[in-house]
């Protein structure tokens, strides 16, 4: 017979222990997570076989939670379902995760209930003992969690894309160059620059710093451009997507650039995470290398 974890001193309902007599709990997902320009939308509901915590949870003394994470991020956040539902829809922020989400179900404590004794209990370990549960104890594990791939962040990818990357074979002395005259900012790497470029970006790992690598520079410069640009200038750019997207962002964060000193503070800000999410996806990179090229499966 199993028992419990030594964590958990009272009776918990998980799969791996007999603290419960046939008795379950599980999440499930309804659907595949949907992706919009800001939010990852999550549909999750859980079931439950056992009366006594059915009762807790309707009484309001217990409640069905969901547990995400996101280690790359340093993402963890707890959503409760409502006491009368079992389904909910968790939105998430895309800039605050990259890579994977991972979800676990929890029944746990939403009141002190001094004294935790159900029919549903394991008799032969508990007997007919109460305990008392404090606030937040956890009274039950779902046997299945989740773990939901995410394309790896890229900052452009909630903008519109206001920047091509392109070869040039005119000027092979010249790595890297930018020029804002089109509709996007074209970012114009030689052809050893730009062969080495996609060969890396094969990798979907890769691409989240590859973007900033490249993007984070370039944007500090087309800002400091902006500006100290000329009127002449500027009624140039307005009929350009890429000052439209970047002008229209400064104003929605109430951004006067004439009294900013640090551009690359401002780009982080146009772009959150612009940097972070850089060195995240190098850390996984890197970690990778060092493992010898085995993938981290965290």
């Amino acid at each position: 017979m199993k028992f419990t974890n030594k964590n958990y001193p009272h009776p918990v309902l998980d799969v791996s222990n007999s603290d419960y007599i046939d008795s379950s709990f599980d999440i499930a997902l309804d659907a595949d997570p949907t992706v919009t320009d800001s939010s990852i939308l999550i549909d999750v509901s859980y079931s439950l076989k056992c009366e006594g915590l059915k009762k807790l949870i309707e009484e309001g003394k217990v409640k069905a939670a969901v547990y995400l994470d996101c280690s790359i991020a340093e993402f963890r956040r707890m959503d409760s379902f409502p006491f009368s539902e079992t389904k909910m829809q968790i939105s998430i922020n895309k800039n605050d995760v990259n890579r994977s989400i991972q979800l676990r179900g929890y029944i746990i404590a939403h009141e002190v209930i001094s004294s935790f004794a159900l029919s549903e209990h394991n008799k032969e370990i508990f007997s007919n003992v109460p305990f008392s549960i404090r606030k937040g104890d956890v009274l039950a594990i779902a046997t299945h969690s989740y773990n939901l791939p995410l394309d790896s962040y890229d900052p452009l990818a909630d903008r519109p894309s206001i920047f091509a990357i392109r070869k040039q074979t005119e000027r092979p002395k010249e790595e890297i160059a930018a020029d804002y005259s089109g509709q996007k900012i074209t970012i114009w790497l030689n052809a050893e620059t730009h062969d080495k470029y996609s060969k890396l970006y094969e990798a979907p790992e890769t691409r989240g710093f590859l973007s900033s690598f490249l993007a984070a520079p370039i944007l500090v410069d087309v800002l400091y451009f902006i500006k100290n640009m000329s009127d002449e200038d500027r009624v140039d750019c307005e009929t350009k997507k890429w000052y439209q997207v970047i002008d229209k962002r400064l104003k929605d964060l109430k951004i006067d650039l004439t009294t900013e000193d640090s551009m690359t503070k401002i780009a982080n800000l146009i772009l959150p995470r612009l940097f972070s999410t850089s060195i995240e996806s190098m850390t996984v990179v890197f970690k990778t290398l060092l493992k010898g090229g085995d993938k981290d499966e965290n």
